[in-house]
């Protein structure tokens, strides 16, 4: 019998959308507070109206696109709340995990996290952002990952790209990408050293820490505007 691999079927145009679409916000080719047309975005892609208006959907449950009844669809603003809330959830979630793969005996295989965390240093190197925050998105979902929890590893799913862009607002603060990459080093170090305690407050630190950067952008009464 003759075995080849199997031909891979192309995305669905409205996957393909998503994602172009998703990309131009991140790194703010779509402008926060802007209103854009669905027809004009649709041309803009060389694709029609119907899959643009499904990835502009699956953007709005998502809390990156808002609709306005008439006009067109807006690259949504963050607020000070947007940003106490999503670190919030962060804290939960990434706190129970980190905890979980620090005492799990035998120790979790931690390659995976010393790769990203090198990738971040090969980025900073470069002063490439985007590159920085795969790597730091990466780093983060590998310990949900390792704590072989599926419902934590979605949930951080849903709510990645808001992540990215307050990771991208806080890199604004010069010096902060270095930073990171200490902070990483040190929750890497405490979860080698298998002290859950330890890798719990060097994982509360740094979110801590970033939440801060991300608000340093932040005065009273005004949007967190440059999130991509």
């Amino acid at each position: 019998m003759v075995k080849l691999r199997a031909i891979t079927q192309p995305l669905p145009l409205a996957k393909m959308a998503y994602e172009r679409l998703r990309d131009s916000i991140i790194h703010g080719q779509l402008r926060t507070g802007e209103v854009y047309n669905e027809m004009a975005l649709a041309e803009a892609l060389g694709i029609s109206r119907t899959p643009v208006r499904e990835a502009l959907l699956e953007l709005s449950a998502q809390g990156l696109v808002t609709f306005l009844p008439r006009k067109g669809v807006m690259i949504k603003h963050s607020t000070r709340k947007d940003v106490e809330e999503i670190f919030e959830l962060r804290r939960v979630i990434e706190l129970a995990a980190v905890e979980k793969v620090a005492k799990t005996n035998p120790p979790c295989d931690l390659s995976k996290l010393k790769k990203h965390l090198e990738d971040q240093k090969k980025a900073a190197r470069k002063k490439d952002y985007t590159a920085f925050m795969r790597a730091d998105r990466a780093f983060h979902a590998a310990f949900c990952e390792l704590a072989n929890n599926q419902r934590l590893v979605q949930i951080l799913e849903n709510v990645r790209d808001l992540v990215h862009f307050m990771g991208m607002q806080g890199l604004n603060t010069k010096g902060r990408a270095e930073v990171v990459i200490r902070e990483h080093e040190k929750v890497l170090e405490t979860v080698a050293e298998g002290n859950p305690v330890k890798a719990r407050k060097a994982m509360e630190d740094h979110l801590h820490l970033s939440e801060l950067a991300v608000l340093e952008h932040y005065s009273s009464g005004e949007q967190v505007t440059a999130l991509g």
